[in-house]
């Protein structure tokens, strides 16, 4: 028995620029008082810079089809039809007359010439409600022919402000932002775009005058063509131009972060001799990978550049140990270390490790409420204000599964000395855009010391049955599964989350009444003390399914876990699925996770879940994660991350390729670096080696 929710998105009436809100669009729009609401979710901390977007398509309302012709199959149209009927249904499928169970409206329309054009929404069915028969309705979307008759695949209605006009579509921030919410903000902030103008030749580092010859047009000129174009060549040209400025700016900004200057207190004196005797004291062999990554982590502590180093590699592949061997070394040479973990879990787990490989060694573990104490300091973002309060800055700073913190977060413990340890299993996109483009160094871990085999699968409502009986089958074989819900419990739905979502606590119940006493619950609301006993129950095989928040993304080992079932997998990104997947068949074998989506997904998030069943690599992942998000702020100070270009513009897809090709002809942006050494900081102690803290 699959306890799923109902479909989160649906075909709805497209929100643009200059048009009639939808209620979906309203839900997100500000308080009084509030500019930008919902929209500071997407970086903006304006709303001028709203206009700092780059819509993802046109749609041309400017000449309506009354009659279809077999040319126009296969393409995107604005069509005027007449109603004929109108037909209700709810989720099962059954008809309906009650507005508030309706899953599909289907409406029956027709041209002028009596050609039949079937019309269907999904979820948010409610404009339908105020259509009658024999209406004129203005739609919009693509008209395909199957099944022995016409259709209009992904309808929306055309509001009386868009007709005429070529409108803007944007792209939002699945489950949080809209798009038709960005559209309203874009709307809204039109009257501001000579604000828009100062701050666009501000980010993109030019003077009014080198804008108007760059780029032929005026600032405002161009914002205006980018959000409310005459043709849709106009609006084209205006979103290629967004996109190379957005290169540029990359480019820009990632060469500047390069020229990081040397600092004399960087640099760590580490025995390689020494580094040699804790990898042979290990209990287990290290892999080629892990030995030349530790190498190169090593190398860069030894040098007077601060290290920033990006170590990527998938779940299994032995990271942890990777980063520990560097750290236990450099602490042993006198430096202050930091670990920063994404969960009590986490950290717990990693200071036990650490004392288990390295007798005698000093751990702290840092979470809420805790001080820092003497050794390597391992906690949770407690860390952040406990050395805050202590006055204490880092010689090495290792932010562990770093895709969980933001850029301020790990930012809080680094002085000009701090060498940078970044580690992570799918690196988010502004990480990947300093790999390629000079801000960081990386470190890649592809051999895992066991083999396994995990396939990823979509499935849909039509599927339960054949899911269900293959976890009787799993079960059978004393294999266990973990049951994944992105809400913890029932809580108001909005309507960028989709209604009818079911909760971890909700489904626990459904769960255990299918399999009683055998279905351990666990979310972030329980207490360390009983999610330690949740886990507990299923190393020792009392559960035999563990029906969870995303709390178990990282840090939680359960050997006999082989398939992954995800409800409402558009609510999650890319690198939260591929951690949820590397909790299965951690030693070896064959593994299955299930990408249960209830109704028709947003292309967003179908082209993520075709992502992760083609790609099983973390880093290729990432990279093409960030082929199709973009990149975030490649600046060191930057105050959000966010998948969005925002060195420019939100929602600008650019790739990897098209950065290296911009790159290789833009060698005047590279800045060379200063030779001078500069003295030392005073306020930084001098490091005393702790010779005896470790048996050799």
């Amino acid at each position: 028995m699959l306890a799923q929710a109902p479909a989160a998105s649906a075909a709805v009436p497209a929100a643009r620029a200059g048009s009639k809100p939808s209620a979906k669009a309203q839900a997100g729009a500000p308080a009084a008082g509030d500019e930008l609401g919902r929209l500071k979710r997407l970086g903006f901390t304006s709303l001028a810079e709203c206009l700092l977007s780059v819509p993802k398509e046109y749609v041309d309302c400017t000449r309506p089809l009354t009659r279809v012709l077999p040319a126009n199959i296969g393409q995107q149209q604005y069509l005027i039809l007449s109603v004929q009927d109108i037909k209700l249904f709810d989720k099962s499928g059954a008809s309906t007359r009650n507005w508030r169970q309706v899953f599909r409206a289907t409406m029956g329309t027709s041209d002028e010439t009596g050609q039949r054009v079937e019309v269907t929404f999904f979820g948010n069915c409610w404009p339908c409600k105020e259509v009658e028969r024999g209406d004129l309705v203005h739609v919009h979307g693509t008209l395909v022919f199957g099944y022995g008759r016409l259709s209009l695949d992904r309808p929306s209605f055309v509001e009386p402000q868009s007709r005429g006009v070529i409108t803007a579509l944007y792209r939002g921030k699945p489950g949080q932002v809209s798009g038709e919410s960005l559209a309203l903000g874009v709307s809204r902030a039109l009257h501001r775009i000579e604000d828009a103008e100062c701050l666009l030749l501000a980010q993109a580092g030019l003077r009014e005058s080198e804008f108007l010859s760059r780029t032929g047009v005026t600032g405002q000129e161009f914002l205006r063509r980018l959000h409310q174009p005459t043709s849709l060549k106009e609006g084209e040209a205006a979103c290629d131009l967004a996109r190379e400025l957005s290169v540029e700016a990359i480019i820009r900004k990632a060469a500047a972060a390069k020229t990081r200057p040397p600092v004399a207190t960087s640099a760590i004196p580490i025995s390689r001799d020494f580094v040699q005797t804790l990898i042979s004291e290990l209990p287990f062999p290290l892999t080629a990978d892990q030995v030349t990554a530790i190498n190169e982590i090593v190398s860069d502590l030894r040098s007077a550049f601060p290290m920033r180093r990006l170590l990527s590699g998938d779940v299994g592949t032995g990271k942890s140990i990777t980063f520990m061997v560097p750290a236990a070394a450099a602490y042993d040479a006198g430096a202050e270390v930091a670990i920063l973990a994404p969960s009590q879990l986490v950290v717990s787990q990693l200071a036990r490790e650490l004392r288990e490989m390295f007798p005698g060694l000093p751990v702290c573990e840092v979470m809420a409420g805790g001080k820092i104490g003497d050794g390597i300091c391992v906690g949770t973002t407690a860390l952040l204000k406990a050395a805050a309060k202590a006055k204490r800055t880092f010689d090495i700073v290792i932010t562990d599964e770093q895709h969980k913190f933001g850029v301020d977060q790990k930012l809080a413990l680094v002085a000009k000395r701090t060498n940078v340890l970044e580690a992570t299993a799918t690196a988010i996109p502004r990480t990947l855009a300093m790999v390629h483009f000079g801000g960081m160094d990386f470190s890649v871990l592809r051999t895992c010391p066991v083999a396994k085999r995990i396939q990823t699968r979509i499935t849909k409502d039509d599927d339960i049955d054949r899911v269900d009986a293959f976890i009787h089958k799993v079960i059978a074989q004393k294999g266990q599964v973990a049951v994944i819900y992105p809400r913890v419990a029932d809580e108001a739905e909005t309507p960028d989350e989709g209604p009818g979502m079911v909760s971890v606590i909700e489904a626990g119940e459904a769960w255990s009444q299918a399999f009683p006493g055998r279905v351990g619950v666990l979310h972030g609301k329980l207490s360390t003390e009983e999610k330690a006993q949740v886990i507990q129950g299923m190393h020792a095989g009392q559960f035999d399914i563990l029906v969870s928040s995303l709390v178990i993304e990282v840090g939680v080992t359960l050997p006999s876990l082989k398939v992954m079932l995800v409800n409402n997998p558009e609510r999650f990104g890319v690198s939260q699925l591929h951690q949820l997947r590397g909790r299965v068949a951690r030693k070896g074998g064959s593994g299955y996770m299930f990408l249960h989506a209830s109704g028709p997904l947003q292309d967003d998030a179908m082209e993520r879940m075709r992502l992760l069943c083609e790609c099983a690599d973390g880093f290729e992942l990432a990279e093409r994660d960030m082929d199709s998000r973009g990149f975030g702020d490649v600046e060191d100070d930057s105050e959000s991350q966010t998948g969005s270009t925002r060195t420019l513009f939100w929602g600008a897809r650019i790739t990897h390729q098209e950065l290296h090709a911009k790159a290789l002809g833009q060698n005047e942006l590279q800045i060379p670096a200063s030779a001078v050494v500069p003295p030392n900081d005073q306020k930084t102690p001098a490091r005393t080696m702790r010779t005896n803290t470790l048996a050799r």
